[in-house]
């Protein structure tokens, strides 16, 4: 069955609006059923594509497929600016995206090692033993083509250390991971003589990279009064200043983060570990970088997004009613589609704010929502549309 267009939900009234989701997500009678609990709480307001546990960014279409996105935020001009980005894209062809790869690593540290490199040659000898310990802990995983992968070995000062190269599947992994460095840690000891000490999960995730990738016609970026062409020298511009000063590549990522970390709080995903991935991954060649990049294209601008994004679909938080009912209006197979919607939705809120930051600055178009959003606020409940 095709699927309605959602080009105009925002203009509809709450009503009709969980109608179309309702038909667009094949929602059931329980699934309406949390919906209207959470619109019936005190502080529910119907503004900005509030629909009561979170808010609904429209126009995405991703790999060919279009998508409802819940994001959880504070902030209502979030939600719209993606709508916004996400609706220059579709009509640019959509967001196209992978994953490089899918592997969490966790590290083990060896305290008192006498000989680093007898010790380092012993783990590395016993590779194939380690990897089938660690395996052990999650057949499951290991069935569904995950596990642990593979091991390296590094001196790191006096501490000679392990890192366990996990596919997690749909899973973040931190539970996985440490289970698997606590059980190899015996190994360790045996083969080097030595303390293990901490054993843990990284949130550096090199190895969990998602590239997400649009284009956009430059003549469709006239903005109040600013024809394209200046839009599009505004955006390239501020994409510029972000390279080469870390004071605006911080905001200008705070601002990719705004979509991604919405999404991560509806699907009931660790924000927390996201964030610490991306910065660190945007820090890693000592010198802090923006993750999207923008570059002309003829009579096109080209946007990329590069960044790890650890995000599941099972697992933790994401399998609360509230987590559950998300993840189903989305229509996700897995954690890795899950991944590259949640990087177009930071790649559509990067480009909504550098076309306005560009041209006639970030408080119109913020303040009017603000606006909106006190003076709803400050008026007493009198039920919903």
């Amino acid at each position: 069955m095709k699927k309605p267009d959602d080009s105009h939900f925002y203009k509809l009234s709450l009503k009709k609006k969980i109608e179309f989701i309702k038909k667009f997500s094949g929602l059931n009678r329980e699934d309406l059923e949390i919906l209207k609990r959470y619109q019936e709480l005190p502080d529910f307001f119907d503004i900005e594509n509030n629909i009561g546990p979170f808010k609904i960014a429209t126009n995405f279409f991703v790999e060919g497929k279009e998508y409802l996105v819940p994001m959880e935020t504070e902030e209502p001009s979030v939600v719209a600016a993606a709508s916004r980005g996400a609706k220059l894209i579709k009509e640019g062809g959509g967001f196209r995206g992978r994953y490089l790869d899918n592997q969490m690593i966790g590290q083990i540290q060896i305290l008192g090692v006498k000989d680093f490199r007898e010790g380092k040659k012993k783990i590395l000898e016993n590779r194939k033993e380690i990897l089938n310990a660690a395996n052990q802990t999650n057949r499951f995983l290991l069935r569904i083509g995950g596990g642990a992968k593979d091991i390296a070995v590094k001196k790191r000062g006096r501490f000679l250390v392990l890192y366990l190269f996990v596919d997690t599947k749909d899973a973040m992994g931190a539970n996985i991971i440490n289970t698997m460095i606590e059980k190899i840690s015996p190994l360790l000891t045996k083969y080097t003589h030595a303390k293990v000490g901490l054993r843990i999960i990284s949130n550096f995730a090199p190895k969990r990279v998602v590239s997400v990738w649009a284009r956009v016609s430059i003549d469709s970026l006239e903005l109040n009064g600013f024809s394209g062409e200046e839009v599009a020298q505004g955006i390239l511009s501020a994409q510029k200043l972000a390279e080469l000063d870390i004071y605006r590549a911080v905001t200008h990522n705070k601002g990719v983060m705004n979509g991604i970390d919405a999404v991560a709080l509806a699907t009931g995903n660790d924000t927390r570990a996201i964030e610490a991935a991306v910065h660190s991954f945007a820090a890693r060649r000592g010198r802090y970088q923006p993750i999207t990049h923008w570059k002309r294209e003829k009579e096109h601008l080209r946007g990329q997004i590069r960044t790890p994004l650890p995000i599941a679909t099972v697992g933790g938080a994401t399998s609360t009613k509230k987590a559950k009912l998300a993840l189903k209006i989305l229509g996700v197979k897995d954690a890795q589609e899950l991944g590259i919607v949640a990087g177009a939705v930071g790649l559509a809120n990067n480009l909504a704010a550098l076309s306005v930051l560009a041209t006639e600055g970030i408080q119109r178009g913020h303040m009017k929502i603000h606006k909106e959003f006190v003076k709803k606020t400050n008026q007493p409940r009198t039920g919903q549309s």
